[in-house]
């Protein structure tokens, strides 16, 4: 067990680097163009953008089945396989989303009634492909237990989008502008990861004679059915926000819902360095990984709870210091956050649990379940309240999520 503590500290240190470093990045990024769009063209960006991150988590296809199998195969003669197959499964499906964004970007942009859209999609085809490479490369860093090559690839990547956008939008506030600085910023990152992944992974000959594309693809469907669940679950209140009502009540709830989807990198940075180990549970370390993912969910309830506390706080005087006065009017939605907030940071242990036990299956219906009920109180609560009515839909909506992903995951430890 002290082998497996040994690594579960290294890899976990390198998850806390990781977020130790990307998460001013995102805040820095984020507040430039926030001060510097302003209210509503920054709502106009934020509804934009929730767009093309839907079409982005529904392009990931086959990203966490490629993630369990390399976990599994790691450090085995069938590695080499294992990754070969899950990149040519990788490079069809971004490329079938990509070429389907770019060839029906007009009737996108009429289907959302936003026709100055129109040309912003077809720049964000190219966009979506190089960003599906890098959450790729991302998640198969993960899987192989080389959460520093993660470390590279996110802090390039975020630190060149800073750049580029800075440069870009000093120069014009036109919104292509954003999508071109982070296009570049992706694919110089996408490059060094690939660069990574083959100097440090293909050194061996392939002596595997077994296939995996199949097996890997079959598991995906599955996740694909997550992925649209949660895909909706976590951008359904921004689109039907910017549907229901008007780019300033986007770029109010957008300030808010960044910092609650960024503040449970925490939980991320300890899920990615622990919850690999829980790809194999058997009867002998079965008692030992169910006290590990107590005290994971202990350590996160003991960061979480002050936080949301001091967000109730210290969220009327921070937003409109940070972000500018005529931001003010975010706090309130913020508030209402924090529910999900501090659900969401829970759902992130038992959603890998599952995952890594092959029962993402049970997932895609829990999301479901909830995704129907956010959509259902979005559309009476928004006309009616705006960026207050979509925080609290988004807030009561994922509750049954916990609930149920959490009654499955303890059928996993009975004893």
């Amino acid at each position: 067990m002290s082998k497996l503590k040994d690594k579960l500290i290294k890899e976990t240190s390198w998850s806390f680097a990781l977020k130790a470093c990307t998460f001013p990045l995102f805040f820095i990024l984020n507040i430039f163009l926030a001060r510097t769009l302003g209210v509503d063209k920054m709502g106009e960006w934020s509804f934009f953008f929730s767009i093309f991150t839907t079409l982005l988590l529904l392009s990931n296809f086959g990203i966490k089945a490629s993630m369990k199998f390399i976990a599994q195969h790691n450090h085995t003669d069938n590695l080499i396989q294992v990754l070969n197959d899950a990149t040519k499964l990788r490079v069809i499906c971004i490329s079938i989303f990509s070429a389907i964004l770019l060839i029906f970007s007009d009737q996108l942009a009429i289907l959302i009634n936003r026709v100055e859209f129109t040309n912003l999609f077809r720049w964000a085809a190219l966009l979506l492909l190089v960003t599906g490479f890098v959450e790729y490369l991302k998640h198969v860093f993960t899987g192989l237990h080389r959460i520093k090559y993660t470390f590279i690839v996110n802090v390039s990547e975020l630190t060149l989008k800073v750049v580029f956008v800075i440069l870009l939008l000093t120069w014009s506030l036109d919104l292509k502008n954003i999508i071109w600085a982070f296009t570049l910023a992706v694919t110089i990152s996408v490059l060094a990861g690939f660069y990574l992944l083959y100097k440090n992974f293909y050194t061996k000959e392939n002596t595997s004679t077994q296939k995996y594309f199949k097996e890997i693809f079959d598991y995906s469907i599955p996740l694909f059915l997550v992925s649209i669940g949660f895909s909706i679950a976590t951008e359904v209140d921004t689109i039907m926000l910017g549907l229901l009502s008007t780019d300033a009540e986007v770029g109010v709830y957008a300030i808010a819902k960044q910092i609650v989807v960024k503040l449970p990198h925490f939980s991320y940075a300890v899920a990615m360095g622990t919850m690999p180990v829980f790809a194999k549970i058997t009867m002998d370390n079965q008692l030992k990984l169910k006290r590990l993912f107590f005290r994971l969910l202990g350590v996160n309830a003991l960061v979480f709870i002050p936080v949301v506390l001091g967000i109730l706080f210290l969220g009327p005087y921070l937003i409109p210091l940070i972000y500018g006065a005529e931001y003010a009017a975010a706090v309130l939605p913020l508030q209402i956050l924090t529910v999900y907030l501090l659900v969401f940071t829970f759902t992130v242990f038992f959603n890998q649990l599952l995952d890594y036990q092959g029962l993402a299956k049970i997932r895609a219906i829990n999301i479901f379940i909830s995704t129907t009920l956010n959509i259902v109180l979005n559309y009476y609560l928004i006309p009616k309240y705006g960026a207050v009515g979509a925080a609290i839909s988004t807030s009561i909506s994922y509750f049954p999520y916990l609930i149920l992903n959490a009654w499955e995951a303890r059928k996993l430890f009975p004893y």
